[in-house]
């Protein structure tokens, strides 16, 4: 965590873009009717007719990327989120991203998992069904329950 003048500064927001704003590759994919993506920095996988995106709800979902916050985006929840019904979702494919820590300690170097509800956890045998997201790792520990993510860099 960064220091500023004593006080601690927030490793960023959910959905962040990190490092290198020109050093990463992100997608604009429908985002399905049925199950909405509707956060920032949550894992999203491809749907069952393979047009859309759809956030991640079981160990067994396949990564396709993760749900960026997009800049100028109204938040009407307040909660970081994408509106309900937003018929689009940029989807980073390629980069650093700030995500929410379900569980566990993250440790730079460390793999991240996807548990039972889709969230990222740093358990591997917390639950024997977290599966390990591939190409993807901590960058560091975690911060407000907030960390820092490689995905297939």
């Amino acid at each position: 965590m960064a220091q500023f003048i004593g006080t601690s500064m927030p490793v960023g927001f959910a959905g962040s873009i990190t490092r290198g704003f020109f050093d990463h590759t992100t997608e604009v994919i429908k985002n399905d009717a049925t199950t909405p993506v509707v956060g920032f920095g949550v894992p999203v996988k491809l749907n069952s007719t393979n047009d859309a995106v759809a956030a991640c709800s079981a160990t067994s979902d396949s990564v396709v990327g993760f749900a960026v916050r997009e800049y100028g985006q109204a938040e009407p929840d307040g909660e970081g989120g994408w509106a309900q019904g937003q018929p689009f979702v940029t989807v980073l494919k390629r980069g650093y991203m700030v995500v929410k820590l379900a569980s566990g300690t993250a440790a730079k170097g460390g793999i991240v998992y996807l548990n039972a509800t889709g969230g990222i956890t740093a358990e591997a045998g917390a639950s024997p069904s977290n599966t390990a997201i591939p190409n993807c790792f901590f960058m560091g520990p975690a911060s407000g329950g907030l960390v820092e993510i490689a995905f297939n860099i």
